[in-house]
């Protein structure tokens, strides 16, 4: 991060210290965020609502792996954008990606840029950029992610690009609820890619046990992904949409009971070309010490049929930037909640450790440290 926003993010902690020995009122939150809002009309306008959107996520960090250090400031995500309601049944969103950190150049890439209709409350159409949701953490949002990163299954199984273009249908009868798509796996850029490469074809069903189990949420969920083979697959810059598996699945649940949730995902995927067969588990419960301070702890295993199959994630890499063929991980996290998932403060400290038979420079056994800072509107 710039030296010329260092000063911004301490001005940030400093207000987040003071919110923890005398908190604003709440109702001081709700005014501020609802200036949010551009404009609210009646179902009788043909514009209904239009809301201003973003987000800034910046870390402190600091990573080591024996000899092999780095730490600093990393701006991660500094996002603006539109959302609105029209004609009663559709909506849209635009939101741009920018590099404060670095702003060479300022603009990154274009997130979410979709048209949705929604003709009744169990179903809806979105065509453009949007996430595929494919495994449990790909289809957590940045927003409300209880974790600084998402998983290396995330990562490794899942798709690297949160927002993908393509046409999805999703809804929900009763306790069941499902949605597919088909998204490009062509040349990314910072629009909407070449169109040049296969195709990801996306199927995800789940049921909801909350009512049978007597708990607040309860579900079980199954994704499969399917990716045409092409050479000009996971391709591409700022980085490519997709890693090139032939099919992956995702098996994954969560139960909440009083303070406590539990977060499961087991994965598999199939390569194709020189990518490798995957597979692995995520564990990952939480408890609410109360509705400000949030524990969380993650266990991840990853493991490849080929040498060299597994990247690490992101602070991980930026220590050993070598690939492996066994990885774990273990995390331990410390949430404060200002205002909910909208003004957040992170604390982790992480242990992983990638194996690499090949010994060509992927091996990784390490610790880190990272304080994060989340506000979105």
């Amino acid at each position: 991060m710039s030296s010329a926003f260092r000063p911004l993010f301490l001005l940030l902690l400093v207000a987040s210290a003071y919110g923890q020995t005398a908190p604003v009122a709440e109702s001081a939150y709700d005014q501020l965020w609802s200036k949010a809002l551009l404009y609210k009309g009646s179902s009788d306008t043909w514009l209904q609502e239009l809301r201003f959107t973003g987000r800034e996520q910046f870390d402190w960090y600091s990573f080591g792996n024996g000899a092999a250090h780095a730490s600093g400031w990393a701006n991660r995500r500094s996002r603006l954008g539109l959302k609105g309601q029209f004609l009663q049944d559709w909506a849209f969103s635009l939101e741009l990606d920018f590099n404060l950190g670095a702003p060479h150049p300022l603009f990154n890439k274009v997130t979410d840029a979709y048209v949705r209709w929604a003709p009744d409350a169990e179903r809806n159409w979105t065509l453009g950029r949007q996430g595929v949701r494919f495994t449990l953490d790909g289809s957590t949002s940045s927003l409300v992610l209880p974790t600084i990163d998402r998983s290396a299954i995330s990562n490794n199984i899942g798709m690297i690009e949160e927002s993908v273009p393509g046409l999805s249908f999703e809804g929900d009868r009763g306790k069941w609820f499902y949605r597919a798509g088909l998204f490009t796996a062509g040349t990314a850029d910072e629009y909407f890619g070449k169109f040049n490469a296969g195709r990801i074809g996306f199927v995800s069903t789940g049921w909801h046990f909350d009512e049978q189990w007597g708990l607040p949420k309860a579900f079980v969920r199954f994704d499969y992904l399917n990716l045409s083979n092409d050479s000009q697959n996971a391709t591409g810059f700022p980085q490519a949409f997709c890693r090139n598996n032939h099919q992956a699945f995702s098996l994954s649940g969560q139960f909440t009971q009083g303070p406590w949730t539990l977060n499961l995902d087991a994965c598999a995927s199939e390569g194709q070309g020189t990518q490798s067969d995957l597979h692995g588990f995520e564990f990952e419960p939480i408890y609410n010490l109360n509705s400000d301070w949030q524990l969380v702890f993650r266990y991840t295993y990853l493991a490849s049929k080929l040498n060299n199959g597994i990247y690490s994630i992101r602070y991980d890499s930026w220590v050993t930037a070598g690939r492996g063929d066994r990885y774990q991980e273990y995390y331990f996290g410390f949430n404060r909640y200002f205002y909910g998932h909208k003004l957040k403060w992170m604390l982790a400290v992480e242990h992983a450790a990638m194996h690499d038979r090949l010994a060509d420079g992927g091996a990784y056994d390490g610790w880190g440290l990272t304080s994060g800072f989340r506000v979105s509107w």
